[in-house]
């Protein structure tokens, strides 16, 4: 919904996501539309071209494939603002009722008038006790932020509640709602009113993971762990804060995610200092659909393949770079368990991508993949290496730093994810490729189910 884009004071602007907007371009500055207090629009029609004034703007500079501008995206901001209290103080000097004032409302949240669109969201919903559908929800949801901003939390949950047993409602939206209210309580140190609210958070975020773009997907899967295990460590629920750090590890096994498996692991030791990262491996495992397909341009020394191709084999993949110190930490150990267990079922893949230079030099294409030869080579590596175009599997994979490791079982599942070069991290990872290698082959039967 629109507005919560609105109520969040314009956190980021879904408008300039094209990137192309021009400051110098004088003839683009056009005046904001004249203001009469005569003026006998509807209060719909007043607010709709308040609230397309940014993206008209856009579109201009669209279409004119303009580079991006931040100080001018600002200045159209600022003037749909200014349009906004000037179309309401228009509304306000006249007597109005019913939808009316629910426009009112808007173009005040608009302008960033949130006092005065919390108090006239109020007197709509208190002269319509019958409203439903989109305004009677987007005048909660204002109020639900505005009201748990100012500490106001009975009526922000009390309007949170209505919110979420009426229709239409967008889950996103209901996660923003409930995070306010988790926020505003956690902060009154009431962690008893904040708990259900976090536990929403959660669940939403949890039913709406894959819907994201994978990094937007980790962040919001992240945040509301945190909150929710936050909240159980306040109410002396240690147990309850592990239990769900390790589910969103095992979420990111099941994704995958080496980024979120990474905060996973982060947050654990935050919890517990103390904790054995590694102790209960086997507990990890977690049905899952089959990993993302891996994208390859070349290949050297190993023919292209998929991994649908691999199923029954143990596959590790390793994404790395040549210029990467602690990828090269790892590759002896690569080198050594492909030696041990190629004959097992064991199949390594080193994931790198074109980057058009090496040791400081531009390369072509042709010179990349000779030097990548050349480094196999040198580094008496014998497993096989893919090499893409793009970012597609780092992105595919929610890869952010290398050296990352995924270990895929015989079914085809995601069992573990190693982040770095550690000791410790080697020491996991071998004894997780030893446990798959040994587990039964693939049957028909299994890979059905």
């Amino acid at each position: 919904m629109l507005v919560l884009l609105c109520c969040c004071a314009w956190v980021s602007s879904a408008f300039a996501q094209s990137g192309r907007v021009k400051a110098a371009s004088a003839n683009l500055n056009t005046p904001a539309p004249a203001i009469s207090v005569n003026d006998t629009r509807s209060a719909a029609e007043l607010f709709d071209e308040a609230d397309k004034y940014v993206q008209k703007k856009f579109d201009v500079f669209e279409k004119q494939k303009l580079p991006y501008d931040r100080q001018l995206e600002d200045k159209i901001k600022k003037e749909q603002r200014d349009l906004a209290t000037r179309y309401a103080q228009v509304l306000a000097a006249r007597k109005l009722e019913g939808q009316d004032v629910y426009y009112l409302g808007l173009l005040y949240n608009l302008a960033q008038n949130f006092d005065a669109a919390l108090e006239t969201m109020r007197q709509y919903l208190a002269a319509n006790s019958k409203a439903a559908g989109q305004p009677a929800q987007n005048a909660r949801a204002i109020i639900v932020i505005q009201a748990a901003k100012k500490g106001m939390l009975s009526e922000a949950e009390t309007r949170l509640t209505e919110y979420a047993s009426d229709k239409p409602q967008v889950l996103d939206d209901l996660y923003v709602l409930e995070n306010w209210v988790a926020t505003g309580y956690f902060n009154a140190k009431d962690y008893e009113h904040a708990l259900p609210h976090a536990q929403q958070m959660w669940i939403v975020a949890k039913s709406t993971a894959r819907e994201k773009p994978p990094f937007a997907r980790d962040a919001r899967l992240h945040e509301a762990a945190v909150t929710l295990s936050e909240v159980a460590l306040k109410l002396n629920r240690k147990q309850d804060a592990l239990a769900v750090a390790q589910e969103l590890r095992r979420l990111a096994l099941g994704l995958p995610s080496g980024n979120l498996y990474k905060l996973a692991l982060r947050r654990l030791i935050q919890i517990d200092p103390t904790i054995d990262l590694f102790k209960d491996l086997n507990e990890m495992a977690t049905a899952a659909a089959a990993p993302p397909e891996i994208v390859a341009n070349e290949w050297i020394d190993q023919s292209p393949i998929k991994l649908a191709d691999l199923r029954g084999r143990v596959v590790l993949l390793d994404f790395w770079a040549p210029w990467c110190g602690p990828c090269r930490v790892t590759l002896p150990r690569l080198q050594k368990w492909h030696e041990t267990y190629k004959d097992k079922g064991l199949v390594i893949l080193g994931l790198t991508s074109f980057e058009g230079n090496a040791e400081g030099k531009e390369l072509t294409r042709v010179q990349e993949m000779d030097y990548l030869r050349d480094f196999k080579k040198k580094f008496s590596l014998r497993y096989g290496f893919a090499v893409a175009d793009s970012q597609n599997n780092d992105r595919n994979y929610a890869v952010s730093s290398i050296p990352t490791t995924f270990l895929i079982d015989r079914r085809g599942i995601v069992r573990f994810i190693s982040v770095g070069s550690s000791d410790l991290e080697s020491a996991a990872l071998n004894k997780m490729i030893k446990k798959l290698i040994e587990e039964p082959a693939v049957t028909a039967t299994t890979v059905a189910r």
